[in-house]
């Protein structure tokens, strides 16, 4: 019977997260930082945006919040918001075309992110508002960023290659190193 080589099943547990690596990112809260560590109102708010560069189809806005306290201008001390209503708006520049996405900790790889998920179809510039509703009534910040036409995945097909040449090289390793015949018996001769 063969066994899997170490070489073999450590390719395999790598497989996955050849093809996964990107999507996770994505999810993160990296990416391009947009808005670091803003004293907005009640709070202390950090933006990041990704892909890099941003491209027709998607777009995501990650976002952190902390309470803001006057005790520290720093804005490092302050707990987590895990509960605030947090939406977020792109506004296409040229046509002043408007979507809306609510953000939320589902989407979200890190729990203590807030993430939105759009999929612009027009390039150019777009303004993004993020807005929290606050005890006070709701507060926001934005940024603009430029969407790029939708490029060919080069990275997510080169990852997908190597992840094939590397199952094909545990392949070939497992079958070259697997256990041979069992040794023949025979008999001296006479």
């Amino acid at each position: 019977m063969k066994t899997i080589g170490r070489g073999a099943l450590f390719l395999l547990i790598l497989f996955p997260l050849f093809l996964s690596g990107r999507s996770l990112l994505a999810h993160a809260g990296v990416g391009t930082q947009q808005i670091n560590n803003v004293d907005l109102g009640p709070y202390r708010i950090w933006v990041w945006s990704d892909p890099e560069p941003p491209q027709v189809g998607i777009y995501h806005v990650a976002v952190a919040l902390t309470e803001s306290l006057d005790s520290d201008p720093n804005g490092f001390a302050g707990e987590s918001i895990l509960d605030a209503d947090v939406v977020v708006e792109m506004e296409h520049q040229a046509s002043s075309l408007l979507l809306v996405a609510q953000a939320t900790h589902e989407d979200a790889v890190n729990k203590l992110f807030y993430e939105a998920i759009f999929a612009p179809q027009q390039t150019g510039m777009w303004e993004i508002r993020v807005i929290v509703q606050g005890p006070d009534g709701p507060v926001q910040t934005s940024y603009t960023d430029e969407v790029e036409p939708a490029t060919f995945p080069w990275m997510a097909v080169g990852g997908g290659l190597l992840a094939l040449l590397l199952a094909g090289a545990g392949v070939a390793l497992y079958l070259y190193t697997g256990e041979k015949g069992a040794p023949q018996k025979t008999r001296p001769a006479r």
